[in-house]
């Protein structure tokens, strides 16, 4: 029997790295480059702690590649919303188009925790070969300061078996690269008497979430569970409880300005084998660079 996780963000902007010990390449500049990592919610998780060792690109003048000093080691569950911790701060790189970037990673450090407590082992394969790679081109401008973000989605990128009677998580990452110069993000909240198809969003049994489609969406498909006609999600997020207001607020970060769908559901329902996943109506939202827009349900 197999489940999954939801996705997890890698926030890639264009600046300057941090703890670096050497680099291999071209010694001619253009631009400065920067590097961290944020998350959107984990289902069943109370960790994924990923250790980075590096960062490798394919370039104008070939690879360049970036060692840490020190093995860095993130929570990736601790940058939620708009939040990033920084991989890499201050190194300048050559201007020009570039192939791919690889992610350098220690699966042997590299860890998952459950959420009854357990640390489990993050099977990550071909991490001391190829690390994570995205090979998506893209353009650094001379003299620019370029922004991207590198997306995980972990619904589909960890894996659960329990072949054998043992529990193990495996992660085999789908990236999408956006330029964080044009990007904003969706806030707001959900009244506690929302409903959820005949469950209401504050009812035990339901871990509400935000799913956000591309669009302008009518059959909604989850990560997991897929409807004939209907359309994936492109990201999510947790709707948490506010002790104040009472109503269950969230926030999208990093999304291309457009038109998005949005939905609420119970996002642990959202599991390998089910049939059926339940919505809230759904509302649209208008997405524009450097704006938080407001939508409630």
């Amino acid at each position: 029997m197999k489940s999954k996780f939801p996705y997890l963000t890698l926030l890639l902007a264009a600046a300057a790295l941090l703890g670096l010990a050497g680099c291999n390449g071209s010694s001619s500049s253009g631009a400065m480059l920067n590097l961290g990592v944020a998350d959107t919610p984990v289902d069943g998780a109370q960790s994924v702690v990923v250790a980075f060792t590096g960062v490798d690109l394919m370039g104008p003048n070939g690879q360049v590649s970036f060692k840490f000093n020190t093995e860095q080691k993130i929570d990736l569950l601790q940058q939620q919303g708009t939040n990033s911790a920084s991989l890499l701060t201050g190194q300048s790189i050559p201007a020009g188009n570039y192939q791919w970037i690889r992610l350098d990673v220690d699966a042997a450090n590299s860890y998952i925790i459950t959420s009854d407590g357990t640390q489990h082992a993050l099977t990550i394969p071909s991490s001391s070969q190829t690390g994570l790679k995205l090979v998506s081109g893209f353009t650094i401008a001379q003299g620019s300061l370029e922004n991207f973000v590198i997306d995980f989605n972990l619904r589909k990128a960890i894996t659960q078996s329990n072949a054998s009677g043992t529990t193990s998580f495996m992660l085999t990452p789908a990236l999408r690269l956006i330029n964080m110069q044009q990007v904003g993000g969706i806030s707001g909240s959900a009244s506690s008497t929302l409903s959820i198809g005949s469950t209401l969003i504050s009812a035990t049994t339901c871990d509400p979430a935000v799913y956000v489609y591309p669009g302008t969406v009518t059959t909604l498909s989850g990560f997991n569970v897929s409807l004939t006609g209907g359309t994936a999600p492109l990201t999510s997020a947790t709707l948490n409880l506010n002790s104040t207001t009472g109503n269950y607020d969230y926030t999208v970060g990093f999304l291309a300005p457009g038109t998005y769908t949005l939905a609420v559901t119970c996002g642990a329902d959202d599991t390998a084998g089910a049939t059926t996943l339940a919505f809230s109506a759904t509302k649209t939202a208008t997405v524009t660079a450097n704006t938080a827009t407001t939508l409630t349900f």
